[in-house]
C-alpha cells in the first residue's frame, strides 16, 4: 500500500466506490474503529444500502486522517462547528490539518489539506435532475448561461455549476445558510472564476477552486480558502480503506 504524506500546497483527494467493498473483515474493521455515536448514526438509516455507504465512509476518513496524522484511526476525534461541518476536536493534533467528505451513488470522497478551510462536492451527473431548478436556486447569471447552453452540453454545466456551488459553501462551513443565487461561477478555457453579488461579501481572491470527473459518470469540485496564487496541487488517489490505495495519475484537474 502506498505511503500517503500531506505536504504543504497540496491537497489530497481519496475516493472509494462503496459498493464494491464487501469483505467481511473490513467492514468490521470498519465498525469497530468508529465511535458509539457513529456506530447509532449508521444503525438509523432504514436502508441497508445507506447503512453501508454510511459504514464505508467513516471508514474512509477515519483511514485518511489516520494515515495523516499518524494517529490511530479508533482514537480519533471529532467535533461539528454551528452548521454541522465536522473537524478534528481541537487539541488532539499540532498537525494544522483540514477535511471534508462527500458521497454519491455508491462513491463516497473524503479531501485533506493543511491551512486551509476545505469543501468537496461529488454527484452522480447522470442522475435524474430537473434542470429547473437552476432557475429556483442558482444565480441569475448562472441560469441564462445554462438556457444558452446547447441541449447536449447543458446537463455537464450543470454538474459543474451544481458541485463548485456545494464546494464553496461547504468550505465557508456554513451550508445552506449561504443562499445560492447570491454568488456565480464562471467557467471558461482560463479556469474557474467566482463572482460575489449584494449579501456576500466575500472577496474572490481569497479562493482556489478545482473540477475534475471521475470513473466516466461523476463530477467532483473542490474549494479551499486560500488565494490562487499559492498554486495548490490536487493528487486524487483511487482508495480501499485499510487495504489499497492507488495514484491516478490520468485525471485532468482543471
Amino acid at each position: 500500500m502506498e505511503k500517503i504524506v500531506l505536504n504543504p500546497g497540496e491537497i489530497l483527494f481519496f475516493y472509494t466506490r462503496t459498493g464494491e467493498i464487501q469483505t467481511p473483515s473490513l467492514l468490521r474493521t470498519y465498525r469497530e474503529i468508529s465511535s458509539k455515536k457513529e456506530q447509532s448514526k449508521i444503525d438509523r438509516y432504514i436502508f441497508e444500502k445507506d447503512r453501508h455507504t454510511c459504514l464505508v465512509t467513516r471508514g474512509l476518513v477515519r483511514f485518511v486522517l489516520s494515515q495523516c496524522t499518524k494517529i490511530s484511526p479508533q482514537t480519533l476525534g471529532f467535533e461539528e462547528n454551528s452548521h454541522g461541518k465536522p473537524r478534528l476536536i481541537s487539541g488532539m493534533t499540532d498537525i494544522p490539518i483540514f477535511f471534508n467528505l462527500s458521497h454519491a451513488n455508491g462513491l463516497s470522497v473524503c479531501a485533506v489539506v493543511l491551512d486551509h478551510e476545505i469543501g468537496i462536492d461529488v454527484e452522480d451527473s447522470t442522475r435524474k435532475i430537473d434542470m429547473n431548478i437552476a432557475n429556483r436556486f442558482f444565480s441569475k447569471q448562472e441560469s441564462e448561461v445554462l438556457g444558452q447552453t446547447m441541449e447536449d452540453e447543458k446537463r455537464n454545466l450543470f454538474f459543474d455549476f451544481w458541485t463548485l456551488k456545494e464546494s464553496y459553501i461547504k468550505a465557508k462551513g456554513r451550508g445552506l445558510s449561504i443562499p445560492l443565487d447570491k454568488f456565480s461561477f464562471t467557467i471558461s478555457r482560463v479556469g474557474t472564476a467566482i463572482q460575489f453579488h449584494s449579501g456576500n461579501n466575500d472577496d474572490a481572491n481569497n479562493f482556489s477552486f478545482f473540477r475534475f470527473a471521475l470513473l466516466d459518470s461523476f463530477k467532483a469540485a473542490i474549494t479551499i480558502c486560500a488565494p490562487k496564487t499559492l498554486g495548490f496541487k490536487v493528487k486524487i488517489y483511487q482508495c480501499v480503506p485499510f487495504e489499497e490505495i492507488i495514484k491516478q495519475d490520468q485525471i485532468k484537474v482543471i
